[in-house]
């Protein structure tokens, strides 16, 4: 019986290694496509390193939907989420903002084909409560205030709900 020699092993090598290299460039230029049923793409807002089965884990544990659905993770802490019903698709999105792991996750609904990096999930709707009413400040200098702190007031929304003699403000903003 012959040894292959050292020379063999590592033209084998090279092969091995050109095919993993163009796995990944193939990744990285590759499209996301939509499932034909409802569907979101969402990532969690983090640098930290997780454990993508641990996200899948957490998310089918707390959401409430009628009928199951689908994680599929189709890049680096990128996932589509395929739900059976519309309504809950739409009861997701109604809920956020949704945490893991102290990290916000970030959705978008996925109609159509898209490029990996033309992909943007860079916000959200956020409330924010102000437990007392400060009758002394000017609704709009308020909302200015806090849109500048929170990235911007163009989008800032102000709900204000009365329960018994308490006033409560919420405001509704999309940060990036």
């Amino acid at each position: 019986i012959e040894e292959s020699g050292g020379e063999d092993r590592e033209g084998r090598d090279e092969i091995s290694l050109l095919a993993e290299e163009l796995i990944q460039l193939t990744v990285k230029g590759s499209k996301v496509v939509p499932n034909s049923k409802p569907t979101l793409i969402c990532t969690v807002w983090t640098e930290k390193l997780y454990n993508p089965e641990s996200f899948r884990a957490q998310m089918k544990s707390i959401w409430k939907t009628k009928k199951k659905f689908e994680i599929q993770r189709v890049g680096q802490n990128l996932f589509l989420i395929v739900f059976e019903l519309e309504e809950d698709l739409e009861s997701i999105m109604e809920g956020r903002h949704w945490l893991f792991h102290k990290s916000i996750i970030l959705f978008n609904r996925l109609s159509q084909e898209v490029e990996r990096d033309q992909i943007r999930l860079n916000s959200s709707p956020v409330w924010i409560k102000i437990d007392s009413y400060l009758p002394e400040f000017d609704k709009k200098d308020l909302m200015h205030a806090i849109g500048v702190t929170f990235g911007g007031s163009s989008n800032l929304k102000l709900a204000i709900l009365t329960v018994g003699s308490e006033s409560i403000w919420m405001f509704k903003n999309h940060y990036a």
